[in-house]
């Protein structure tokens, strides 16, 4: 889902947890967001890619601008 997206369904308390985690497809980190029905949506551009982002702060500043002040880093360790 896009930012704009994901905001609405923040100010909707359908999404409640924002993680970022390690890309397989790229050498980066991708952001996902726990819906709380479960599952995970992912952050995506806007022709559905997964928005995938170098370093973890950059990913972290995604997920504030959903909405989110805290963010779960989940690592491969």
């Amino acid at each position: 889902m896009t930012l704009t997206e994901l905001q609405k369904l923040y100010t909707n308390s359908e999404i409640v947890e924002a993680v970022i985690e390690p890309s397989i497809q790229a050498n980066g980190w991708i952001v996902e967001f726990r819906h709380r029905r479960g599952g995970f949506v992912p952050l995506t551009d806007g022709s559905g890619s997964e928005k995938c982002y170098h370093d973890i702060d950059t990913a972290t500043e995604r997920a504030f601008e959903v909405g989110f002040h805290q963010v779960r880093i989940a690592d491969t360790f």
